[in-house]
């Protein structure tokens, strides 16, 4: 049986990467499926990841249709309650924030409320690396870790703004083989 990757794509600039980690995840025989925020939207179409995946992907908690499959009249359970890892990629400064204090309001953050209590949680930071440096964002970040997840990155480099630092997201080769290492 294939494992089952649910992939959560945030608003940032380094969402474009994450179609080379869910390809990636893909050519080596997992069930990948993806959700995404309306703010990723902006910066990668959904099409792609659909295309990639070969499967529907989510961008909202509500219901689309009236069609009886699960992931559309339950879209915030499912596919998370059936992953086996699930990774926030890229993961913002406010998904961060979210997902270290319980919010639910988007379907990434949804989702990771919704894994099963034994799924492996990946975040993988990008941002700003005046971001990064905040305290707070610090603090949310130590607090995901207490609470059991796994944190890849980010990666000191030039990041898309101009400015160099911490903050860049790592690589689309290690986020996935970690991925990859926690399914195997």
């Amino acid at each position: 049986m294939k494992p089952k990757v649910l992939i959560g794509i945030t608003g940032g600039i380094a969402a474009y990467k994450a179609a080379d980690v869910v390809s990636q995840l893909v050519k080596a025989h997992c069930d990948v499926r993806v959700v995404m925020t309306e703010a990723a939207t902006k910066f990668v179409a959904p099409l792609t990841f659909a295309a990639l995946s070969q499967q529907k992907v989510l961008t909202s908690i509500f219901p689309d249709t009236g069609s009886g499959d699960l992931d559309v009249i339950y879209p915030h359970l499912y596919p998370a309650t059936e992953a086996d890892a699930f990774a926030v990629v890229p993961a913002t400064a406010d998904t961060i924030a979210k997902l270290a204090n319980g919010f639910g309001d988007d379907i990434v953050c949804c989702s990771a409320l919704s894994l099963k209590t034994n799924c492996k949680r990946i975040f993988c930071p990008a941002m700003n690396f005046q971001m990064w440096e905040q305290p707070v964002v610090n603090e949310n970040t130590r607090k995901l870790l207490r609470l059991g997840w796994h944190q890849v990155g980010p990666e000191k480099g030039r990041m898309a703004c101009g400015t160099q630092g911490y903050g860049r997201m790592s690589a689309p080769t290690v986020i996935a083989q970690i991925i990859l290492n926690s399914v195997f």
